[in-house]
């Protein structure tokens, strides 16, 4: 299966960065082919909300975005690995996922792969962001695709680049969820 790493973090050496390099290596371990995309060097234009999509053509925008939103609706699988900042995921990772809608409102495309999340922060706890992890898994993903969703990782209390290498039990699990592929 070919996997789409799609990492959303403006930091390219960063803890996401990190984490999401472990889950890489489980996917690539199981023999999947996983292509590594740093969204914040992409050219991505948000989802206008025009509904072309939904007569059955393709998003109306040319650039990186309609790369990712081909390959996920040929049946790629997914792994959206994002910073919280601001109690949400960065702007590049929403911008790509809101293009997600191409493939949902389509009545000739669909998901068909697998897919996880992984969802880094520096709050030292695993509880604030709860509620909005578990939004975020069901919307898109468990309510608007048809991808097999296999699990969210939750890395706590990553600053400073270089803390996620501490984060000895997050990484086994990365490693973990990604063999899950």
């Amino acid at each position: 299966m070919k996997i789409l790493a799609l990492q959303a973090s403006p930091r390219k050496k960063g803890n996401t960065n990190r984490v999401l390099d472990e889950m890489i290596k489980g996917a690539e371990d199981n023999g999947h082919e996983v292509i590594k995309y740093y969204l914040e060097k992409l050219d991505i234009s948000p989802c206008s909300g025009c509904e072309i999509c939904a007569k059955g053509k393709d998003c109306r925008y040319d650039d990186d975005g309609a790369e990712i939103i081909n390959q996920l609706a040929e049946g790629a699988g997914v792994i959206l690995a994002s910073p919280i900042y601001f109690g949400q995921m960065t702007a590049q990772a929403k911008t790509i996922v809101d293009r997600f809608y191409s493939i949902f409102n389509n009545p000739d495309k669909k998901f068909n792969g697998k897919a996880a999340m992984i969802f880094t922060h520096a709050y030292p706890d695993k509880d604030i962001y709860e509620p909005y992890i578990k939004l975020t898994e069901a919307q898109p993903f468990l309510n608007n695709t048809e991808l097999e969703y296999i699990e969210t990782l939750e890395v706590a209390g990553v600053k400073f680049i270089g803390d996620a290498d501490k984060a000895e039990d997050d990484l086994r699990k990365a490693y973990e969820i990604g063999q899950k592929f």
